[in-house]
């Protein structure tokens, strides 16, 4: 079924992509974006790096929800005709959220490192920096990456049967 194909491969990619973007965000944007045909360009690229930092949110929703605008979203004159239809992007992305809630706990990423490893590390810390390498800790985000990404394909394929 191409459905399934299609979530697989945002799965693989998901999780392959950390090894190299190294951020949740535009790993999960460009994992999403690959699986689906979507262009992602140099400036939605730049704009998505800092949501794998300092946010709070973690970087999987928010290449999540940035997917999803690319996929729903609006040009602003077409959002100032019709800002309503702007409800169809939060229903979206409400059900990556619902995943990350049942799976993690929660969609923040102290929420998810709780759940993962016990504590928390912050990404300007150089001690926590240190520590993250030393643990060799990207191993357990690329599964989240993978996740995300694989619940966001498994969203808009389900909202594009919807319209």
């Amino acid at each position: 079924m191409e459905t399934e194909r299609l979530i697989k491969r945002a799965r693989k990619l998901g999780y392959e992509y950390l090894d190299t973007y190294k951020g949740c965000a535009q790993t999960t944007l460009l994992a999403v974006a690959d699986a689906l045909g979507m262009d992602v360009d140099d400036e939605l690229f730049k704009a998505i790096l800092g949501f794998s930092g300092e946010t709070g949110g973690c970087g999987g929703i928010c290449g999540a929800t940035a997917a999803i605008g690319l996929r729903y979203g609006l040009k602003k004159e077409d959002f100032e005709r019709d800002p309503g239809s702007r409800f169809k992007i939060y229903d979206v992305v409400k059900r990556v959220k619902d995943r990350f809630d049942e799976a993690y706990g929660g969609y923040l990423c102290k929420d998810i490192q709780m759940k993962l490893f016990g504590r928390t590390f912050e990404s300007t810390n150089p001690k926590d920096q240190k520590a993250f390498e030393e643990l060799d800790l990207f191993k357990d985000f690329s599964k989240v990456t993978e996740n995300a990404a694989g619940w966001t394909v498994e969203a808009i394929l389900e909202a594009d049967r919807s319209i």
